[in-house]
């Protein structure tokens, strides 16, 4: 493998922006196996792996040209997590400068400058390095949020150290693939969102925003924006910005965190206002979970002055039961849980309870419940 190849002409890095680009248009992951042979193709970049960590920093899986590896009780990271400096000061460093999916600004690190050049032979870096991979040297480039997503290259003792030209070469590589990222990630969250929508229209809400979970508001309708700025003032047009997180959003979702599950909803009243907070789970096999939000507000003084005259929902004493905890925002599990039952069985009950309400989704029957509940 010759570093100095990703600089020798002007057609790799055409080849290579273009073919990422077309990858981030079609691919339902983008840092795979996809990325790591454009990368030797067009660089000579042979050795590369990619590591992914969940948004806290916990390791997740690696992928290789071999394809993922999950994490285990085997897996041959679990004995180095905890002597990993490198990976600790990328996350470090991520958390404090707020690095999301929309950084393409060049983010590598050296191992022999993080851990010194003195003492890198007896690292135990170095040792990893050569006991599974053997390499010595590496560099690392951190991407996403909270640089979940890290690409390492490798070069051998005999190749030698990365030079300060090669450093150059893939600090513009990093710029390729970052901003291929970042458009991914923005096609990516249009479907999100457009899927969402449809959901949101399907339970006959009629104001509504789309989050992500670390506070970025990317859709809204007009309606909502009324009603937030009765809540918080003219001051909330500054606030509804997909590029900077909004300022009142964690006070709105507080609570929500990643042991919730995807199916659950939970409900505040602020002033004369209710919101309703679902999440959204967007999974990838690599062990990344992107959470989404979508809310909808309702004014309570709207809801009371709908028809009284609606017909009892027509369900069993048990049915009803589970409709009322699905109300309460319960998943499936918890349902099953609280009523002593399997999962299946709670299953089959929303399943008739859907048929009998002749609703479709989990959405429309909270439309239901709240008719129920302001009938009595």
């Amino acid at each position: 493998m010759n570093y100095s190849k990703t600089s020798e002409n002007t057609g790799s890095d055409v080849n290579f922006f273009t073919e990422i680009s077309e990858h981030q248009i079609s691919a339902r992951e983008f840092f795979s196996c996809v990325l790591l042979d454009a990368l030797d193709r067009n660089f000579h970049l042979q050795n590369a792996l990619i590591s992914y960590y969940d948004t806290k920093g916990d390791f997740l899986s690696w992928t290789s040209k071999n394809g993922v590896m999950m994490d285990s009780n085997t897996h041959p990271y679990r004995a180095y997590i905890d002597k990993d400096l490198i990976r600790h000061i990328i996350f470090q460093e991520a958390v404090k400068d707020r690095l999301t999916y929309f950084n393409i600004e060049p983010r590598l690190y050296v191992a022999t400058d993080i851990l010194g050049k003195d003492q890198y032979d007896d690292s135990p870096h170095a040792q990893f390095l050569q006991s599974h991979f053997n390499m010595k040297y590496s560099l690392s480039m951190a991407f996403g949020i909270n640089a979940y997503i890290q690409v390492t290259f490798f070069k051998t003792a005999e190749q030698g150290d990365f030079s300060e030209e090669e450093v150059q070469s893939l600090r513009k590589i990093y710029v390729y693939v970052a901003n291929s990222y970042k458009n991914f990630k923005k096609h990516e969250q249009t479907k999100i969102v457009s899927n969402i929508q449809s959901e949101i229209i399907a339970s006959g809400e009629k104001a509504y925003l789309v989050t992500d979970d670390f506070m970025h508001i990317l859709s809204s309708n007009e309606l909502a924006k009324v009603y937030l700025k009765d809540i918080l003032g003219t001051s909330i047009e500054e606030d509804l910005s997909r590029e900077s997180p909004c300022t009142w959003l964690p006070f709105l979702l507080g609570g929500q965190g990643q042991e919730q599950m995807e199916d659950s909803v939970q409900t505040r009243v602020i002033r004369n206002y209710v919101f309703k907070i679902y999440t959204y789970d967007q999974c990838y096999s690599n062990g990344i979970i992107d959470r989404y939000h979508w809310i909808t507000i309702s004014k309570i003084e709207e809801k009371e002055k709908q028809d009284h005259g609606r017909r009892e929902l027509p369900l069993t004493v048990t049915e009803h039961k589970v409709a009322e905890l699905l109300y309460e925002g319960m998943t499936y599990k918890a349902i099953a849980d609280s009523l002593v039952v399997s999962y299946h069985t709670v299953k089959k009950h929303v399943q008739n309870i859907y048929l009998k309400c002749e609703i479709q989704n989990r959405y429309q029957l909270f439309k239901l419940m709240d008719e129920e509940n302001f009938d009595k």
